[in-house]
This record gives C-alpha cells, structure tokens and sequence, in this order.
C-alpha cells in the first residue's frame, strides 16, 4: 500500500509539476527585477533597447512561469526604471547561448542546471534561482522567506567582468560558496536588512 502511495505521489509531481511556494515565487518575481538595474554594466545586456527576463521552466511549470509573467506586468507595467522589458518564457530544453536574455530565472528543475549556469555565465547575464541549492550548481542568486527576507550570493559568480553591481547591493545580500553542504559555510554580512525590496528600491535611486 505504501509503495503503491508513493508512486501515486510521484505521478502526480510528473503530471503537475513542482509544488512551488507562492509567497516565495511572488517575493522573488517583485525584488529579483529589480536587482537586474543594480548591475552598472546593465546597457550591454539591452536587446533592442530592452530588458529581456528570461523564465526558463520545466515543461509541467508552464503554468507557474505564465503566473510569475502576469504578475510582473501587473506590477512593473511593462517598465523597468527607465527600460522597458519583456519576458522570455523559454522551456529548458530549448535554452541556449542563442536564448535571447539580459537576465534569466530558474524554477525549479531537476537537471541541465549547471549547463544554464554555464550559458548565462559565457553570456555575461544574471542568473536567478527559485531554489538556493542550485546555486552550488552555478547559478547566481536566490531569495529565502526565513524570519525576513534573505537574499543570497553564489560568491564565485562575482568574479566576472560582465556584470559589475553597485557596492550597496553587496552590503545587503549573504554569500554563499559553491560548495556550501552545512550553515557554517554561508557567510553573514554585517547587515541585517528587514525589507529588502524598500532598500533595494533606495539604493536605485
């Protein structure tokens, strides 16, 4: 009986995808635009004048990747600061170094993480995550819900010279290594910051 339950649970994440939370999905939706401004040498991952958001999704998360889409139309309208932007949504086995993007999203995928990680590093682009375990894997930040919001720094991917973010940014997020397996291997800015999305809109002005 167990194991016929088990399969039955499996079936059911195949046929509906991943169990996303959606206060995490709406929190990352409403800062990680935002810290895309933050990277000075943000004019030379315009396409055609525009920001381009790349949601790269398994195909059984179309649904959540459509969801992510409207919610940030509903609340950037379309406009970046002073950029206009367009969302990308682009099924993970169809991404590559041609994939049009000026930043990209992960949902949650179970594999060819470290091979996007590697195509938006060789792109020069910032690379978000729903998840913070596939930072490990490459990519560059991620955003928890713990007793405030915490942003999170995959510390490797600083070392480039395509992306160059704004000291303030640096002062608020946690960095994290690559090869981060307990909590004694992330390491804890001085700043404790409370609302995130309030400061990252101060440090944009």
């Amino acid at each position: 009986m167990k194991k016929i339950l088990f399969l039955y649970l499996t079936l059911l994440n195949i046929a509906f995808g991943y169990n996303y939370d959606d206060l995490v999905l709406k929190a990352q939706a409403s800062i990680f635009p935002k810290i895309i401004l933050l990277d000075k040498k943000i004019e030379d991952k315009l396409i055609d004048g525009k920001i381009v958001y790349t949601i790269v999704y398994d195909k059984t998360d179309y649904d959540t990747a459509l969801s992510i889409e409207k919610f940030i139309n509903k609340n950037f309208k379309g406009q970046l600061d002073r950029y206009n932007y367009e969302i990308n949504l682009v099924d993970f086995t169809n991404f590559s170094i041609q994939t049009e993007a000026s930043a990209i999203y992960v949902l949650n995928l179970t594999e060819h993480i470290e091979n996007i990680a590697a195509i938006a590093r060789e792109k020069g682009i910032i690379s978000f995550s729903y998840d913070i375990n596939n930072l490990k894997k490459g990519l560059m930040f991620s955003l928890v819900i713990e007793k405030s919001t915490v942003l999170y720094l995959e510390k490797e991917n600083l070392y480039t010279k395509k992306i160059d973010f704004v000291d303030a940014l640096l002062q608020m997020v946690r960095f994290v290594e690559k090869d981060y397996a307990n909590q004694e291997n992330i390491l804890y800015n001085k700043l404790n910051t409370k609302n995130l999305y309030a400061d990252l809109l101060y440090i944009h002005k």
